[in-house]
């Protein structure tokens, strides 16, 4: 029954594993650059450094993961295009009606299930798993410098893309066993897989934790926010508020800060309800617990759907 259903989902799985191979051969020679580059050109002595040779020696190091760092954001999309790609061969059984021959002989429905599914499960977490372990090196200088909340870094590393491989796959299932037919099913769980991570990226993730806030005098060292995600940050009043100020004011300020002490310019800002900046951020040390905060929301959800499955095939499909 194991061959069986790998024989069934062996073009997918050759499918992404070729994905992966192809990946791994434009990651894996940028990545080693990008890593010569990091050690040989100081960045880590510049990753504090406030100096105008630090600064180009950043935006140089941050130009040299070129192209493939422009294509990361589109790589998140990855996981639910391998989940739903492995939901599809059992949709097309169902589809066809061919899974009816092997319950009539000697497979039981709940062992056909329960090797179906397991095959597809293992198979997808084996490339998301592969996926994240390559971008994860990919990313390590760039997360050095730039933090692991930058960006679809977030996204593309740790454990977050076993959770989204998981909840594409339920969702391909839990649409095919209902609806089979397997275009509809798989084109429409993949866009409420792209809904749904918007939502969590967009909305949700910055709310579970409550985030960390702070406003500190212009004349004052602030919290350090280096690698951290920053929500939102500004002038700000003595109590947080926005600087509502008017732009005429803010460039008279200007003007008092040029021609005396930075401190005239702070008390510009203050007569006029300024002087302040205000920060609202999510620390870098919070980056595993988010890390498991998501990966067990859409892990959970793809449990859910998985189960929703096989119970409808087990008790409502003839």
């Amino acid at each position: 029954m194991i061959w069986l259903s790998w024989r069934h989902q062996r073009t997918e799985a050759v499918l992404s594993a070729a994905m992966v191979v192809l990946l791994a051969a434009l990651f894996i020679p940028a990545g080693l650059h990008l890593a010569s580059y990091y050690d040989h050109h100081g960045v880590a002595h510049c990753i504090s450094g406030k100096t105008l040779a630090c600064g180009e020696t950043l935006a140089a190091f941050d130009d040299r993961a070129g192209v493939l760092r422009v294509l990361l954001p589109w790589m998140t999309l990855l996981p639910g295009l391998i989940g739903v790609a492995l939901a599809a061969p059992i949709i097309l059984e169902l589809e066809g009606g061919t899974y009816r021959l092997a319950w009539t002989q000697s497979v039981t429905r709940g062992r056909w299930i329960a090797t179906r599914f397991s095959v597809a499960v293992v198979t997808a977490l084996a490339a998301a798993g592969l996926l994240a372990v390559l971008f994860t090196w990919y990313r390590a200088p760039l997360d050095h410098v730039f933090g692991r909340f930058d960006g679809t870094s977030f996204d593309l590393e740790g454990t977050v893309s076993l959770g989204y491989v998981l909840f594409a796959l339920g969702l391909g299932l839990a649409a095919g066993v209902v609806w089979r037919r397997t275009a509809p099913a798989v084109i429409a769980s993949f866009l409420a897989y792209v809904a749904c991570r918007l939502f969590v990226d967009g909305w949700l993730r910055q709310r579970f934790v409550t985030p960390l806030s702070a406003t500190w005098s212009l004349n004052a060292r602030g919290p350090n926010l280096a690698n951290s995600w920053v929500l939102s940050s500004g002038l700000s009043d003595r109590m947080g508020h926005p600087f509502t100020a008017s732009f005429g004011a803010v460039q008279a300020c200007a003007r008092a800060g040029a021609k005396g002490t930075k401190e005239l310019n702070v008390e510009c800002l203050a007569r006029h309800g300024g002087g302040y900046n205000h920060a609202i951020w999510q620390p870098a040390s919070r980056f595993w617990e988010f890390q498991g905060i998501e990966t067990a929301l859409f892990g959970g959800m793809a449990l859910l759907l998985l189960a929703f499955a096989a119970w409808w095939l087990r008790e409502r499909t003839a």
